[in-house]
């Protein structure tokens, strides 16, 4: 594989914005430990090391736990049931334009013309077992959700127990030795002669039996989740987001709630904002158009079709007989782009939308790594158990007219020579792009979010420590001193 095709497939995935892993894991995993490290170097080692266990483990669930619990569930409940669970769930919404019904339809239509795919029996059998049985589908569906986010939950208060329960151990042995440290160190001056000589000043001048106080500065909801992936995953957010604020300790829920506040606006209203400024920046630096995704700018059947100017014929006859600013609102137009679709597989503009991911194609597997996991190439037949977003087609329709508009202004389109000279430019300026917003995520998350906790903790309370592990060593010094462990003797026994 050569160093090209390597950055192809890193940028590509970095830049998936449609569901994959790899950026989430690539973004969390980098600032987990920005983050920790910057709570090492202001906030304590307590706070580092919570932070530590917490972040990185609420990692793993994410991108180990959740897909694991779904996967077994698909693998048993859904098998015991006999319900495809690959079959996406939005086709069972009422007035849906792709719905199990329309994907049924066609796959019969093309199995008569012998125009269908390899997996096309397969496909229509599953679809048949969800569309015969929907309420089940969709029950299971609600069940799979339920499962994963309750375990979920389950795993993320362990966690939470876990970095708290080891806190406090740790905090109970750092007490007991600053004890032992004190009250030899108080015996040692005892027996000083300055010492006595300070005693007999003082006993002179005043009667005052008192001690000296040292104070620090401590001071229809169903439906419209069932069907929309966003919703699911703003649900399950927010359980987060509430077990978090529930099992923080006195102190620290201020800490939790501005971190999550900040997390939730980085996965949803400011995602797409910031990867649209960025591309903006570097397009206007590169002078290229580069609002699609990397991996389609990276496409060679893409570049080939702008080059011949085959893309820029397929998209006015597209233009010519449906309504684009339709698409995704009306739902005759919704069915003819849909038919058009299963109907011309080897139409640029069709090929184009499946490089972005509108269209989701069959993958098969062409052998095993490791022996264990199968390696899967993506194929041109389209995979009917999925869902078309009509109203996702509409737009990336419109960002490849307005790409096509531009290059051809520059005399790019039809010109194989000036098209792969553009687009290499702009393979550039998006990459660009999608590592300076991730890179932008890894600072607002792990540098600038730490910063304003710690910030707003020493401006509240006089210091950067946490204050519910301040009020902690506090409690057990007090409780220390009520129960009479404060001397050196019964706080080393204690220890050992």
């Amino acid at each position: 594989m050569s160093i090209s095709s390597i950055t192809t497939s890193v940028l590509s995935s970095l830049g998936n914005n449609t569901g994959s892993v790899i950026p989430i894991a690539t973004k969390d995993l980098i600032q987990n430990q920005v983050l920790v490290a910057e709570y090492a170097k202001k906030g304590g080692k307590y706070d580092a090391f919570e932070k530590f266990v917490e972040e990185n483990g609420t990692s793993a669930i994410w991108l180990g736990g959740l897909p694991l619990i779904k996967k077994l569930f698909d693998k048993t409940i859904y098998k015991l049931a006999g319900i495809s669970s690959d079959v996406d769930i939005r086709k069972l919404k009422e007035g849906t334009s792709d719905s199990t019904a329309f994907a049924i339809n066609k796959l019969k239509e093309q199995i008569a013309a012998g125009k269908a795919g390899n997996t096309a029996t397969e496909q229509l059998k599953a679809l048949n077992s969800v569309a015969s049985h929907k309420n089940l589908a969709k029950g299971l569906f609600v069940g799979k959700f339920a499962a994963a986010t309750a375990l979920t939950m389950a795993a993320l208060a362990g966690i939470i127990t876990y970095k708290q329960k080891h806190t406090k151990q740790k905090a109970e042995q750092n007490v007991k030795l600053k004890v032992i440290q004190e009250n030899i160190l108080k015996q040692n001056v005892r027996n000083t002669d300055v010492h006595k000589m300070f005693m007999s000043k003082m006993d002179k001048n005043t009667n005052d039996t008192g001690s000296l106080a040292f104070k620090g500065g401590i001071g229809n909801a169903l439906s419209a989740f069932m069907y929309n992936p966003v919703l699911n995953q703003m649900i399950l957010d927010g359980g987060i987001t509430g077990l978090r604020a529930k099992t923080a300790r006195k102190g620290e829920r201020r800490d939790v709630l501005i971190k999550e506040a900040f997390e939730i606006a980085c996965l949803y209203p400011l995602a797409v904002p910031i990867q649209t400024g960025f591309d903006l920046l570097f397009g206007k630096m590169f002078g290229k158009d580069i609002g699609l995704n990397y991996a389609v700018l990276a496409s060679e059947r893409f570049k080939n079709s702008l080059g011949d100017g085959s893309m820029k014929d397929a998209l006015s006859d597209l233009v010519k007989n449906v309504d684009i600013e339709k698409i995704g609102v009306d739902a005759a137009v919704d069915k003819h782009i849909l038919n058009f679709i299963y109907d011309n597989p080897d139409n640029p503009v069709v090929k184009f939308l499946k490089d972005i991911g509108d269209v989701a194609t069959v993958k098969e597997t062409i052998g095993k790594k490791f022996g264990l996991f199968n390696i899967k190439q993506a194929t041109d037949e389209i995979d009917s158990l999925a869902y078309m977003d009509t109203k996702a087609i509409q737009s990336s329709i419109e960002k490849l007219m307005k790409m096509v508009s531009v290059m051809n202004k520059k005399g790019a389109v039809g010109n194989m020579d000036k098209a792969l000279n553009y687009l290499k430019g702009a393979q550039t300026a998006k990459g660009l792009s999608i590592v300076s917003a991730i890179a932008f995520g890894i600072w607002a998350m792990g540098i600038l979010q730490t910063n304003v906790v710690l910030k707003l903790r020493e401006k509240l309370t006089g210091s950067t420590e946490n204050e519910a592990i301040t009020n902690l060593e506090k409690q057990i010094r007090h409780q220390m001193a009520f129960e009479g462990n404060n001397n050196s003797s019964n706080a080393l026994k204690t220890i050992a």
